[in-house]
Parts: structure tokens; sequence; C-alpha cells
């Protein structure tokens, strides 16, 4: 069995496509090395990111992610046991909807702040997968 947490932070810190590289290189890494998979998106100074692995290397993560410095207020959106990975062939899939070429895509407009509009990116995002890998595919 395995466990997927979708949650919403907040940055510290303005991140340009540099920064949003780097943290992502470094996110693909541990990943990798912990068999974890998932999703993580940038907008307007927010995360949302999709986590799904093992229930022990998912709860470590959960802990890490606590404890960084690059982000804040933290809410977990969604916490549960899942039969099979949505992104098992991305150590961490990207999207930074700040990118203009994204703007045609449903959701790119969420405001993570906002739980009713997460959710619904979140719908759309488990609903058509694979036009979400078709797009992603180029972080």
């Amino acid at each position: 069995m395995l466990r997927q947490v979708v949650y919403t932070s907040r940055a510290t810190k303005n991140l340009n496509t540099r920064d949003l590289l780097n943290l992502l290189h470094q996110a693909r890494g541990f990943n990798e090395v912990d068999e974890i998979s998932g999703l993580l998106i940038h907008s307007n100074g927010y995360f949302m990111q999709i986590i799904e692995g093992t229930e022990e290397n998912i709860e470590d993560l959960v802990t890490r992610l606590a404890r960084d410095t690059m982000h804040t207020n933290i809410k977990v959106i969604s916490d549960k046991f899942i039969n099979n990975r949505l992104f098992a062939d991305w150590a961490m899939g990207c999207a930074d909807f700040n990118d203009p070429a994204l703007a045609t895509l449903p959701g790119v407009t969420t405001d993570f702040n906002d739980a009713t509009q997460v959710q619904r990116l979140l719908e759309d995002i488990l609903n058509n997968t694979q036009q979400w890998h078709a797009v992603l595919q180029a972080c």
C-alpha cells in the first residue's frame, strides 16, 4: 500500500526560475533514493505538491518538509492510501504556473491559498493525468 499526500505552502522568499530548478534538482535526487514520486507546482509564491511512496518514506519526507525553511504555512489538502502511483515515472514532475506557456491549462490561475480552488485543481490533475503528464514532461 502506498501513501499519497497533497499539500500547499507559501515560499519564504521570491523564487526565480533558477531557484525553482535548483529546488527541483535537489528534490529529484532525494526522491529517487527514497522511491518517492510526485508533482511540484509553483504559482505566485505558493507551492502545491503531490508526493507518493511508502508510508514510512512519505512520513519521513513530511517531517523534513515541516522543518524546511524555504516554505511556511503548510496545509495538507489530502492524505490517503493509494494502490497505484499517479506519477510512477517521475522522481518529481514540475510546473511553474507563472510561465505564460501554461496559461491554457485548467487551474493555472489557481490561488493556492484558497482550499476550494486547490481541490478543483487537484481533481483536474487526478482526472486528466495523461494531459498533465504531456504538459509537465518538459520540466
